[in-house]
């Protein structure tokens, strides 16, 4: 093996393998500044080694083992130790002679990282036949060492790593394929280590979790059938599936702007199996913490979007999805048949006079909402529809008698299911008990804050339980459950099957049919305007309602676009009020009110087009993922308020009650973007 003239500098012991002796060797990786150490049987042979795992050895250490007199100076069989004993390196152990699948765990990668071009670091052919590749860890950053179930393992802090000339027990000598005094050991790019890391939590490791992640609990699955355990998996697999679904739709590559709320609707979905560690905190804050949450998933979203087309995915597109046999239903339905005629089970039948005797239907609230029925308020990000469902819920809940005119006959309990969003939700109540002038303290309202799946059997089931002990809990029925919102409650579901569809709707209609409730869904709008999602849900409504306002508007409307057993096409105003709710730090939320007529839109004070607000919410994502949100303060270079002014030149009073009002819809929240440093920042909710 001769070194080529321009690697000189990576040999300055002038090192030549076919004449070097055993110190010679050692020399050679010591004059690299890895810890080289004598070894016996894939170990250190040393009594003691942990000491040697933070520096260099000194060099009358050294010399002890291979300098003159040394005990080792004619052993040729060594090792290095990894981590920051040998300036950070680490060592991808690929046992790819007996695992096929670790050389396709490398292959895969590099062909979606790196165009399919090896990386040109330091690699060596063991003994046994595998191969292993020297990197070094960028300054500060933990790399584990860990065993995997796929044959490739990592040696990394606290590792050992044989080298050449060691011999193996098969009679074969470790060798290089690439030495380091032939090529420089390259730093591991950022989607390695990243690799690393989801190699590690999807496939195990025999030394526990690594320290710069918060360990999960023990069961893989809570008693809601969220993921606590294998996240970083259900992770991987959700981004994936939702980029190559998003692939098959269109092959060409999508701009950046148009990423986030695809990215977003993806990451809902993820978010909806999973559970955090720290149930104190909201359910997206503390999935950030535990290093699960929005930042994870960007990265991770951005490595994949860099592969977009790439030969696997390609492949993977281009193969049918699954299909199952159709079942047999000619049989199956003469066969039930047979069994109903022989039990003599049939429906109950009703006759003309019989139907004409039926009570006529209630009306819970006058003109809208039918008891026992089903609905949906839907509209875009911004048009305050949680707002108006909140209202109406709490106008039962507390027996108003009547909502923004409409008379509500008696009211009653309320259940009201929102995962997201609920760190403004005390500012909200108290934002409408100010504008009613009522205190809810005692009102019969109570919250479900955990996920809960409508596709799953079991967690409708925990649901009906859960209704039953609100009920006794509140000693009267619960009359209305508010489901906020419906693609919470669909984790992986795709909104435009009808099937997926089909399931939502009968689990609404298991629920109200059990106890008598009336079931409102509130939804989002599609791009065109109308419900997003397949037919099946406007088709099974009794009543929808539309909520529609310009951005930063200060009035809006609801239009009753469908309205079983009444009128519908009639739009009713709304008057929008921004309320301070009294905490320390004057939070303002909002309020709405039905009036008579369209108000006249204000002259001045008008705020920007909707591409400077989606320009501005961009900017704040990008801070966010940054590292340095803008924040609520104004004494800081990271005031959102002077920020926003001075780049798009706008009234420092109008971008004051732009963040306000984002505040108060849930648009934006302040929240804690890395816990060590406690920096506090603006975070994008949603879109508008």
């Amino acid at each position: 093996m001769s070194i080529p003239d321009d690697h000189q500098d990576l040999n300055p012991t002038g090192f030549d393998p076919s004449f070097a002796t055993a110190s010679g060797w050692a020399e050679m990786y010591r004059a690299l500044s890895l810890q080289v150490v004598p070894c016996k049987d894939k170990r250190p042979d040393l009594h003691q080694w942990a000491g040697l795992q933070e520096t260099l050895a000194p060099d009358f250490t050294f010399g002890r083992w291979y300098g003159t007199g040394g005990e080792h100076l004619t052993n040729f069989n060594m090792g290095i130790i990894t981590g920051p004993c040998s300036g950070n390196v680490i060592v991808v152990d690929l046992d790819d002679h007996t695992h096929p699948e670790a050389a396709r765990w490398w292959n895969d990668l590099i062909e979606y990282e790196n165009n399919g071009i090896d990386l040109e670091t330091p690699e060596q052919r063991t003994g046994g036949g595998g191969r292993q590749k020297l990197f070094r860890a960028p300054a500060g950053r933990y790399v584990p060492t860990r065993k995997t179930a796929i044959g490739v393992d990592i040696r990394g802090t606290g590792g050992f790593a044989v080298m050449p000339p060691t011999m193996h027990s098969s009679g074969r000598r470790y060798e290089w394929i690439a030495s380091p005094v032939e090529c420089a050991i390259q730093t591991a790019p950022e989607w390695l280590l990243e690799a690393i890391d989801d190699l590690i939590e999807a496939h195990g490791g025999d030394q526990g979790p690594s320290p710069k992640r918060t360990g999960s609990p023990s069961d893989d699955y809570t008693a809601f059938g969220s993921r606590q355990d294998g996240r970083e998996e259900e992770m991987f697999r959700t981004l994936w599936h939702t980029v190559l679904e998003w692939y098959r739709e269109c092959p060409i590559q999508p701009s950046v702007a148009e990423w986030e709320a695809r990215s977003l609707a993806g990451y809902e979905v993820y978010e909806a199996k999973v559970v955090s560690r720290h149930p104190d905190l909201p359910k997206r804050e503390g999935l950030e913490k535990d290093g699960r949450g929005p930042s994870a998933w960007a990265k991770k979203w951005r490595r994949e979007m860099r592969n977009w087309g790439s030969p696997k995915m390609q492949r993977e597109a281009a193969k049918p999805r699954p299909q199952q046999e159709p079942p047999d239903l000619e049989a199956e339905f003469e066969a039930a048949s047979e069994k109903a005629k022989a039990s003599g089970k049939t429906f109950e039948l009703f006759d003309v006079a019989q139907i004409k005797a039926w009570p006529p239907p209630k009306w819970m609230i006058e003109k809208l909402v039918i008891e026992q029925s089903l609905g949906f308020i839907f509209g875009p990000p911004g048009s305050l529809k949680t707002f108006i469902a909140l209202d109406i819920a709490l106008s039962l809940a507390t027996r108003q008698g009547q909502w923004w005119g409409y008379k509500i006959d008696g009211g009653g309990a309320v259940l009201y299911i929102s995962v997201e969003g609920n760190a403004n939700l005390p500012f909200r109540i108290k934002a409408w008990e100010q504008n009613r002038q009522i205190a809810a303290d005692t009102a019969p309202f109570y919250l479900i804050k955990q996920s809960v799946n409508f596709l799953k059997a079991e967690d409708v089931g925990v649901l009906l339980a859960t209704i039953e002990e609100a009920a006794a809990r509140a000693k009267q029925p619960i009359i209305a459950i508010f489901v906020d919102t419906v693609s919470r409650v669909l984790p992986g579901a795709k909104e435009n099957l009808q099937e997926d569809m089909t399931i939502f709707v009968n689990a609404c209609t298991a629920v109200r049919e059990k106890y008598g409730s009336v079931v409102i869904g509130i939804h989002h709008a599609n791009a065109q305007g109308g419900m997003r999602g397949s037919t099946v849900i406007p088709a099974a409504g009794d009543f929808i309602i539309e909520t529609r306002r310009e951005a930063g508007a200060m009035f809006g409307s609801i239009y009753a676009k469908k309205v079983k057993d009444g009128d519908d096409g009639w739009e009713r105003f709304f008057e929008v009020k921004k309320i301070t709710t009294g905490d320390i730090k004057g939070t303002v939320s909002l309020a709405v009110d039905g009036i008579s007529s369209e108000p006249l839109k204000p002259q001045s004070s008008q705020w920007p087009e909707r591409d400077t607000l989606r320009q501005i919410l961009a900017a704040i994502t990008e801070e966010w993922l940054k590292g340095k949100p803008w924040c609520f303060s104004k004494n800081t270079s990271r005031s959102a308020t002077r920020n926003i002014s001075k780049r798009w030149r706008l009234d420092v009073k109008l971008v004051d009650d732009i963040l306000a009002e984002w505040t108060a819809n849930g648009i934006i929240a302040e929240e804690v973007r890395d816990t060590k440093t406690h920096i506090v920042g603006y975070r994008k909710l949603t879109d508008i």
